[in-house]
């Protein structure tokens, strides 16, 4: 039996793992809109940010889910919080909380301190991020207008963006929601042939790749079979021009998880035995490997676990055959960790 120290301890290590990078309820990441995480060095903000979280999930009573205590002490206790990202996901967190409790008010002055929060964030593509977070919960939330001056405030933030893959995310999510939750297709086709374009200027391949499918994934998520179908084609074109055999099977296998989530299982065999045939083809042993690592992971997103056993097993052989053992050890370590999650 789990005791409530243990549930304590798990819920501190979970907070431990926060990402900067939010993840927005879209169809192609199944993403929780609260998920996050923090990489680098923190700063002071983000420590008394991790503290008011920590505090909120030890403490019963002092934030984030005690038995006792309010609505309004947990919005109050996400007020304090420094850093402006943490802020955030706090308040929404909150207001996820107070619109299940039917707490209109409440839901409305969460949502609008996250805005203000949000503004506050300097960069241009983190506060174009979270004001997307909350463009989407308020749509979701039946605030379209709310959501409506949000998403405009996006789309001008957008195009402060340099980094073309964020913008394109970015641009992706966003028409996502206004067709799903706003009943705006025709600004939601816009958005999505913009973010095909920002997609285009993706200096890495394969990180055009990977925007491509996203788009494509949205447009099946949306219900736009041709376009999506279309896009998929433009991205498999991409994927197998890819001069870089390494990248060329990942992109490979990521189009196979996709094509899954299409319901296109044919089509996604046979993507999966391309990425294998090319990723056996790599004559690098420790490149080759990682590569069959990667496949073997789509494999297991797939639902595949049987096929990704057997491909790992290839890893593995691929593994056997670097002499380096300070670059063999990470990638054995690596092998081991997807394969376990071939039994979870």
């Amino acid at each position: 039996m789990t005791t409530g120290n243990a549930r304590h301890r798990s819920a501190v290590i979970r907070v431990a793992g926060l990402v900067r990078v939010p993840r927005d309820g879209t169809p192609f990441q199944n993403r929780r809109s609260h998920d996050f995480r923090y990489e680098g060095k923190p700063g002071p903000g983000v420590v008394l940010g991790l503290l008011f979280v920590v505090i909120g999930i030890v403490l019963p009573g002092c934030g984030g889910g005690g038995s006792g205590e309010s609505l309004t002490a947990q919005y109050q206790q996400a007020l304090q919080i420094a850093d402006s990202e943490l802020q955030v996901t706090q308040l929404l967190r909150v207001a996820e909380k107070q619109h299940s409790a039917g707490d209109a008010g409440g839901v409305d002055k969460s949502l609008t301190s996250a805005a203000d929060a949000a503004r506050r964030i300097r960069d241009a593509g983190g506060r174009a991020t979270a004001l997307n977070r909350i463009g989407m919960a308020m749509a979701r939330m039946n605030r379209p207008s709310d959501a409506k001056n949000v998403f405009r405030e996006v789309q001008k933030t957008a195009g402060e963006v340099s980094d073309a893959e964020a913008r394109s995310a970015l641009l992706t999510r966003m028409a996502y929601a206004y067709e799903k939750y706003l009943g705006e297709a025709r600004e939601a086709a816009d958005l999505l042939d913009r973010a095909e374009q920002s997609a285009d200027q993706i200096a890495r391949p394969e990180g055009r790749v990977e925007a491509l499918l996203e788009v494509a994934y949205t447009h099946f998520g949306l219900g736009h079979e041709q376009q999506a179908q279309q896009r998929v084609e433009r991205t498999l074109e991409n994927a197998r021009g890819l001069e870089d055999v390494r990248k060329r099977a990942d992109s490979l296998a990521s189009s196979a998880a996709i094509m899954v989530k299409m319901k296109q299982a044919d089509a996604a065999k046979a993507l999966f035995q391309e990425s294998q045939k090319t990723a056996t083809e790599i004559p690098d042993p420790l490149s080759r490997a990682y590569a069959l690592v990667h496949l073997g992971t789509k494999l297991i997103e797939a639902d595949m676990k049987g096929a990704a056993q057997k491909i790992l097993q290839l890893a593995e052989a691929a593994a056997d055959q670097v002499a380096d053992q300070s670059m063999r050890g990470p990638l054995m370590e690596k092998i081991y960790a997807t394969r376990r999650r071939t039994t979870a």
